[in-house]
């Protein structure tokens, strides 16, 4: 009798924790390279979930800075790499006094590689020395002992 008690929590325990882990959100890693008119940034790597974008955002905001927010969620179509990643980046600099958007879209990444997005004049090979934004974008999912 001691022993089916005992068995029916540990199953209970089991459930739980299993159930807690189902319930986490999945986690993702963003490393990102960028060049602003041919100068690289310094961005440090950002840890997002789906449902919670990451704000990157220099140390100190001046006339000309910048700042970038990023969402990752999986995609979900059965045509697709069971890996990928939408990535939704906003690009936002700073000037008279105000923010203003300079990109807002959204990227297919399969995990692990790279995805490049650059605007650049029309008519100008894209990059990072003559693009007026290039941005570099690598994903990974961060597994639950990480």
């Amino acid at each position: 009798m001691h022993f089916g008690r005992f068995c029916l929590i540990l199953l209970g325990a089991c459930l739980a924790a299993s159930l807690a882990a189902a319930q986490a959100p999945e986690r993702f890693l963003v490393e990102s390279s960028l060049w602003l008119d041919g100068e690289a940034q310094t961005v440090p790597v950002l840890v997002v979930t789906a449902a919670e974008p990451g704000l990157l955002l220099p140390e100190t905001v001046s006339e000309g800075g910048w700042r970038m927010e990023i969402q990752a969620r999986p995609v979900d179509d059965p045509l697709s790499p069971s890996d990928s990643l939408w990535i939704e980046v906003t690009l936002s600099l700073f000037e008279d006094g105000q923010w203003l958007p300079l990109i807002d879209s959204m990227l297919g990444v399969p995990e692990g590689e790279t995805a490049t997005l650059s605007v650049v004049e029309e008519g100008q090979q894209a990059s990072p020395e003559t693009a007026q934004v290039y941005l570099q974008l690598k994903t990974s999912r961060l597994r639950p002992a990480d």
